[in-house]
């Protein structure tokens, strides 16, 4: 059992990112990121092509809507010569800027409800 295990894990190693697909749980966004990540294009000397992001199994529609998203937040970048890349520094203000608005999301609706019932219990 264990062997096989083994070779299922070996397998998975040796399968390339434009083999996998998307799965269920991976968004579209998260597919392009792990790909640049894994691809080293992380900056604008080692940005890739378009067609080689055309390998993550997504739709074309999907993949160039996916790709507009993360350029309109600056989480990924085209060169002049049409190659892009994935900034790290930008993705952690986007995860900054996205908590913060669950804090609100959260807090707001919490400080409101112990307000009302610090008054309904004290009135």
């Amino acid at each position: 059992m264990a062997q096989g295990q083994k070779r299922k894990e070996g397998k998975e190693k040796i399968m390339s990112e434009s083999t996998k697909r998307v799965s269920g749980r991976q968004t579209a966004g998260q597919a392009v990121i792990q790909f640049l990540r894994r691809s080293g294009a992380l900056d604008e000397e080692h940005a890739v092509g378009y067609d080689k992001l055309k390998s993550i199994k997504l739709t074309t529609q999907v993949l160039a809507y996916t790709i507009a998203n993360l350029m309109q937040e600056k989480v990924v970048i085209r060169t002049d010569d049409d190659r892009y890349y994935f900034s790290e520094a930008n993705w952690a203000k986007l995860e900054r800027k996205v908590l913060r608005s669950y804090y609100f999301l959260f807090i707001i609706p919490l400080v409101a409800a112990l307000i009302f019932w610090l008054l309904s219990k004290y009135i």
